[in-house]
């Protein structure tokens, strides 16, 4: 068992790193899950229609069946191995909470991947050509597991976003030092980024192939505008040799990756709706995915750097 650090001092600076890692650790897992039900789906015919002769290629499923148990390896030792995980500390009910769903989660994470892998095994090695009769079995049974992960799963997603620290509004104009006032600049932005993005990405979960997408977009539209106007905030503030390492981490590393998150939100609006079939839209949905999860790291290395950065 992980002996976990008690003693710390809660501060709000802890609750809102807390809060950040669970966010990144959500996504990351409900990428990892949900794909790799929809990738059967996509991969794996019906029961009742697929017969020995029938010919299909399991290989995105399989992937991501084999991406998800590295996830849950990742989490189980950053959480049960003394891992990132088991030292973030928060206030008592907040840790309490998201830690015991998470713990839960991954119970349920363990029985979903191993049925999972079970049935890409039997399609992948091709067994099921030997033995049609297990194929009816299988569908029911992954089924069962995907609707009891995605159930522990909307309830830690619940209890992570209850806490949510409320954001404390800095005004720049009110400080007189260069240093302070060009990090509650680049604060801001972070966080007006962060909800503009959770906001986008609340709208565009679930999306389904020739579904509604106009409100997602729109809220994609308006993540758009808002980093940009944030962004040359951002880059016009003065910065001084004392704080310039953050504003190049901001432009080197947590610019480029949203906008490659931009890039990818826009060519899936762009190609989604006169996508030519599920395969399609699916592979342009997970490229969105990906990418917001790869600007929401980048966000959490980044404002963790300036959270060292005493200003309020």
């Amino acid at each position: 068992s992980t002996k976990k650090e008690e003693n710390k001092e809660v501060t709000k600076g802890a609750d809102l790193q807390f809060y950040n890692k669970y966010i990144d650790v959500s996504n990351k897992i409900q990428e990892a899950g949900d794909k790799v039900y929809k990738d059967y789906t996509a991969d794996i015919p019906s029961a009742a229609s697929l017969t020995k002769s029938s010919f299909l290629v399991a290989v995105s499923f399989k992937f991501s069946v084999d991406n998800l148990e590295r996830v849950m390896k990742e989490y189980n030792r950053s959480y049960f191995d003394g891992g990132e995980l088991s030292k973030l500390n928060a206030s008592e009910e907040m840790k309490s909470e998201i830690e015991g769903d998470f713990k839960n989660l991954m119970k349920v994470l363990e029985s979903y991947q191993a049925v999972s892998k079970k049935v890409a095994d039997y399609y992948s090695k091709g067994e099921y050509k030997e033995d049609l009769s297990k194929a009816a079995g299988y569908e029911d049974e992954i089924k069962t597991e995907y609707d009891k992960y995605k159930s522990a799963f909307d309830k830690f997603s619940a209890a992570v976003k209850k806490y949510k620290p409320k954001r404390e509004k800095r005004d720049p104009n009110s400080v007189s030092n260069p240093d302070e006032r060009a990090v509650i600049v680049l604060m801001n932005s972070y966080e007006n980024t962060l909800d503009k993005a959770e906001e986008f990405y609340d709208a565009f979960d679930g999306l389904e192939y020739k579904g509604d997408m106009s409100k997602a977009k729109d809220k994609f539209r308006e993540f758009e505008a808002s980093f940009k106007e944030d962004k040359n905030s951002v880059l016009s503030a003065e910065f001084t040799e004392k704080t310039k390492y953050m504003k190049y981490s901001y432009e080197d590393y947590f610019v480029k990756m949203t906008n490659m998150f931009l890039d990818a939100g826009t060519k899936f609006f762009d190609h989604a709706p006169s996508a030519k079939d599920l395969s399609d839209f699916n592979r342009s949905y997970d490229d969105v995915v990906n990418n917001y999860n790869y600007m929401i790291t980048a966000y959490n290395s980044n404002i963790n750097v300036v959270n060292m950065f005493k200003v309020y």
